[in-house]
């Protein structure tokens, strides 16, 4: 079972869009241990009565599926002169405590960058299911319905790359 982090931007999108009547979150559990700090249920769940993505993930930490760890940040860290969100610093600093048998679910491009110097282990989402597909944990079919689903979320080539990496199984995939 694989350990995640998840940032706040990364968990949304997991709970905003369904496969086979399932949010996508819910696929990733069946796979994953997901922990999150403070901060992202704060800014996941803080319009849970507008919004049904926020419902779904109040739900998903009431019921211990989403673990939720406190992170204290020190006042004088170096992620404090970075122009990062209280949910992705959290994250980045959650990764830190928890060690190397984690990775941290990102979507920020910042986060990732920032997380990257800080030598934390890291996947954006959509690496995540190519992840789960070449440890045996999704079927490539699942796995390709949750890249199209989540389409609306990205910009460029990220859907066709992730499509053909998937169908080639190959993760240095150029065409």
């Amino acid at each position: 079972m694989l350990k995640l982090v998840f940032d706040t931007a990364a968990l949304i999108t997991c709970c905003q869009f369904n496969v086979h009547g399932m949010p996508v979150v819910e696929h990733i559990l069946t796979a994953c241990a997901v922990v999150i700090p403070g901060a992202v249920q704060s800014e996941v769940t803080i319009a849970s009565d507008r919004y049904v993505d926020a419902q779904l993930a109040a739900r998903l930490i009431a019921a211990g599926k989403v673990q939720v760890e406190s992170v204290v940040l020190p006042r004088s860290n170096v992620l404090e002169y970075y122009k990062l969100g209280l949910g992705e610093k959290e994250a980045i600093a959650l990764c830190l405590k928890k060690g190397e048998n984690i990775s941290l679910i990102t979507d920020d491009r910042l986060a990732y960058i920032v997380s990257d110097r800080m030598r934390v282990q890291k996947l954006l989402l959509l690496d995540l299911v190519v992840e789960l597909v070449a440890s045996r944990l999704m079927s490539s079919a699942l796995a390709e319905e949750i890249v199209r689903a989540t389409e609306p979320r990205y910009s460029g080539g990220f859907i066709a790359h992730t499509l053909k990496i998937l169908e080639r199984g190959d993760r240095k995939c150029l065409v």
